[in-house]
């Protein structure tokens, strides 16, 4: 441990030797199979196959059981804990009509899903946003997280949390991975650009949540917000596994990208 302000709660306290990416997803990522089963994470601005943690001493015992009681505990015992494994949030969801359909999303009303806890996700997503912004994070190996700025809506965020009120003018949407079986890898937040409005987005197997800061947002995009949404949509996009494959083949180093590799991230649309 050591001493110093927790970036959370703001207090002094004994820091902990925090992840960026949660400790657990790592183990969760090795695919045994292959030859190399190092999971696939963001190392040095690229994704690779290496033994590469995203850490530092950020957060104090309170604040990390926070994050874990409010979402990540939850999160990671409902996606898969290895390639091919059981994915009970995609298994939950196959059997439920969306409800609504169109321009190649379907929408689901999660809060109608038994198995499902929106809070918890919304939560796990904004945590990990907010934790994006909340320090430099380097590697065990050197490397250095792309930078993730939240600007004026960094306080609110923080404040959310801790638990206070959802922030205005942010928008967060939840995605499920479309195939079967569901890639295990995970990415830091990442920045692009959806609509011609800047967005920051993160995959951890299976999911992807997108973040939508500002008045800007469009009308439809805020009408799809996970948290404000009474439904609680999470979204399927079809063509969301073709999408994130061909992410990974284009940023993946290219001796990581292996005919095995490419062999197992191939799936099948379960709902069809």
């Amino acid at each position: 441990m050591e001493r110093g302000i927790c970036r959370l709660c703001l207090k002094p306290a004994d820091l902990r030797d925090s992840h960026y990416i949660p400790r657990r997803a790592y183990s969760m990522n090795m695919a045994k199979v292959l030859k190399n089963p190092n999971p696939i994470v963001m190392s040095h601005g690229r994704l690779k196959q290496v033994a590469d943690q995203l850490r530092g001493y950020t957060f104090c015992h309170e604040c990390e059981q926070l994050f874990s009681k409010r979402g990540e505990q939850w999160v990671l015992a409902n996606i898969p804990d290895d390639q091919g494994r059981p994915f009970p949030l995609q298994d939950a969801l196959i059997p439920k009509n969306p409800v609504l359909s169109g321009d190649g999303v379907d929408l689901y009303a999660g809060r109608k899903i038994k198995t499902f806890n929106m809070d918890k996700l919304i939560y796990f997503g904004m945590s990990m946003f907010w934790r994006g912004a909340a320090r430099e994070w380097k590697s065990s190996l050197g490397g250095i997280a792309p930078a993730v700025n939240l600007g004026k809506y960094y306080e609110p965020i923080r404040q959310f949390l801790l638990g206070g009120p959802f922030p205005d003018d942010v928008v967060i949407l939840v995605y499920m991975y479309n195939l079967k079986p569901a890639m295990n890898a995970a990415t830091t937040v990442l920045s692009a650009k959806d609509k011609m409005v800047d967005i920051r987005w993160f995959y951890l197997n299976g999911l992807i949540f997108k973040l939508y800061l500002g008045k800007e947002i469009p009308r439809e995009i805020r009408q799809l917000c996970a948290y404000r949404s009474s439904d609680g949509f999470v979204m399927v996009e079809r063509e969301f596994g073709s999408m994130v494959r061909k992410y990974l083949k284009d940023n993946l180093t290219s001796h990581a990208w292996s005919a095995k590799l490419q062999d197992l991230l191939k799936g099948s649309d379960p709902r069809k």
